[in-house]
């Protein structure tokens, strides 16, 4: 039951909606239906740089990775994040390593890029209400939510640096989690069976140790010389998702929405979606977008139009091209192994290669 218990909770999040606000949802709908084709190319571009932004923020922290392969891996493991109700990241992120490995990444490049995707958007996702919401503060004309979220933000930036700064600095931390490591990896040797011979072989052979120094060496080599690369791609992935909010207000015909006012409730919303145990943070993402456009002056008809259109491009379209890019991931090792791609397997070995997708 606990693996269903995000989905089901989303489903009557949104179930509750639609018996409490059904006259607004057929307004919607009627709105929806009458939305001129030629605006569709509009939003689905959006989502394409979407995309490729966060195509790009992978390549950033993943020396040797292209922008193809980046596609794949991100989508794919979006897809398993955003569909798999429990344990979705980790399966996500099981993907990304399995991917990575096959195109022949060293496991420092693999590791140090799992965390860096990790921890580095979190300043981001922090920083952006901080500069967003940070006039009206000075303006006086910031409300207690807002106050909230800024003094937060302030708080975490200011903690993650410095934990950051110490833990790159010192070894202490790393020394530490190894040890840990160590310990788990002695539990695990007493406490698997002899069967599983290759598990067991692979078990023995790590050095959890040597790996969390190892670990910290590559994350500042990657600090270092690709910094300002993680910055702007991480800032371009911002930009691309506030286009898509901005696309899907446009294309819904919601009036009343400035431009600084979309940015709070997209900065508000970001934070929101950080702070949910529910994957994708369905549901309840949508439910706060709503509020959030509400509080902006926008009309109830026009917040919710604009959130569906703007949750269907963020959301579902990652699960839908997540999907079909496994499946041609998978189509395309399959191949290789029995031989129907030929002349292609230094394609899987080499790191800036991308995956044959023809047969």
């Amino acid at each position: 039951m606990r693996r269903f218990l995000p989905s089901v909770v989303a489903l009557v999040i949104v179930a509750t909606f639609s018996v409490l606000q059904r006259d607004v949802l057929g307004d919607i709908v009627n709105r929806l239906t009458h939305i001129h084709p030629a605006g569709l190319p509009i939003l689905f571009g959006a989502a394409v740089v979407m995309v490729v932004a966060r195509a790009a923020f992978l390549a950033s922290t993943s020396p040797g990775l292209s922008i193809t392969n980046a596609v794949t891996a991100d989508q794919t493991a979006l897809a398993a994040g955003y569909g798999i109700a429990l344990g979705g990241g980790l399966v996500g992120t099981g993907m990304r390593i399995h991917m990575f490995t096959r195109w022949g990444l060293p496991n420092h490049v693999t590791a140090s890029s799992i965390v860096a995707t990790a921890v580095f958007p979190s300043f981001t996702t922090w920083g952006l209400p901080i500069f967003v919401l940070a006039p009206l503060l000075f303006a006086g004309t910031a409300d207690a939510v807002h106050t909230t979220v800024f003094i937060a933000g302030v708080a975490l930036v200011l903690v993650s640096v410095v934990f950051w700064w110490i833990a790159l600095q010192s070894e202490w931390m790393f020394r530490h989690l190894g040890q840990i490591a160590h310990w788990i990896k002695r539990l695990a040797l007493r406490r698997l069976p002899r069967r599983l011979t290759r598990v067991r072989k692979f078990v023995e052979r790590s050095d959890p140790l040597e790996f969390s120094y190892q670990l910290r060496t590559n994350l500042r080599i990657l600090l270092r010389h690709r910094w300002h690369l993680m910055l702007l791609s991480s800032l371009g992935t911002l930009c691309a998702a506030f286009l898509c909010l901005l696309s899907s207000a446009w294309l819904f015909g919601a009036k009343g929405l400035t431009l600084h006012e979309a940015l709070v409730a997209f900065s508000l919303v970001r934070v929101l979606i950080a702070l949910s145990p529910i994957p994708g943070a369905a549901g309840i993402a949508e439910l706060g977008l709503i509020a959030l456009l509400e509080r902006s002056g926008v009309s109830v008809v026009d917040a919710t139009g604009t959130t569906l259109l703007y949750r269907s491009v963020t959301w579902f379209f990652p699960i839908v091209a997540g999907t079909v890019l496994w499946w041609r991931y998978s189509r395309s090792l399959k191949g290789a192994e029995n031989g129907s791609i030929r002349n292609n397997d230094s394609q899987f070995q080499d790191p800036r290669g991308s995956i044959p997708l023809h047969g």
